[in-house]
């Protein structure tokens, strides 16, 4: 009896569960080979002359302003045919393999040009990945720009983040042609620049804090 015990528990797991392995989910894929190759479509796009194939569905599943579009009754939708406004053909192309794929574009040269895009057509998702690249790409140059940006499309996270970036380069910022060119237009940022200059209490922003200030659009 203690062999025939002994001999059970020397044997390996023979009763262990190994599993099952489940393959990676192709959703994506076959979602976007659908955008790609224009199949089964129902709309036409037409952006800058250029006309795109695709999905109601699909669109309105992903996008709140492209179902408001197709439930209008516009002549555009009765005809399934639809101008794209304000949109180059190459930032449209990444705004639509994302509502398909949900993958994130190549942001590197276009981030400001996809988070307009992301910003009219309510994809959150979308405008968040723009929002970290521009974030990542903060510098003295673009500092101003970037406020500017964030302001107008409503992005709270990156007008933090380009405020803090002011506040600590305010030396360097305030001498930039972005900087001076933003006094005039937005008098509104330079506010809320001023703030976070005066909310911060650093000795070593004081100087600056007080040129900006004494200057006016015409001194810039």
């Amino acid at each position: 009896m203690v062999s025939m015990i002994k001999d059970s528990l020397s044997i390996p797991d023979q009763n262990r569960k190994t599993g099952i392995q489940v393959p990676r989910c192709t959703s994506a894929d076959e979602l976007g080979e659908l955008w790609e190759n224009s199949r089964f479509t129902d709309c036409c796009l037409v952006v800058s002359g250029q006309e795109f194939q695709a999905h109601k569905a699909i669109l309105a599943a992903r996008s709140q302003v492209f179902r408001a579009m197709f439930q209008n009754d516009m002549e555009e939708s009765r005809k399934n045919h639809t101008e794209i406004p304000d949109l180059e053909p190459q930032v449209f192309k990444a705004m639509m393999n994302f509502i398909y794929t949900g993958t994130e574009p190549d942001l590197d040269s276009m981030a400001d040009a996809l988070l307009a895009a992301a910003d009219k057509y309510g994809l959150e998702h979308l405008k968040v990945m723009c929002e970290d690249a521009l974030c990542r790409d903060l510098s003295v140059e673009n500092a101003a720009h970037t406020l500017f940006l964030a302001d107008l499309h409503s992005s709270g996270q990156l007008k933090t983040q380009a405020l803090c970036f002011i506040t600590a380069h305010a030396s360097e910022v305030s001498e930039t042609s972005g900087w001076k060119a933003m006094v005039g237009s937005h008098p509104h940022l330079m506010a809320e620049a001023y703030h976070s200059l005066a909310s911060a209490h650093l000795p070593f922003l004081e100087p600056p804090f007080k040129r900006l200030k004494q200057l006016g659009p015409g001194q810039l």
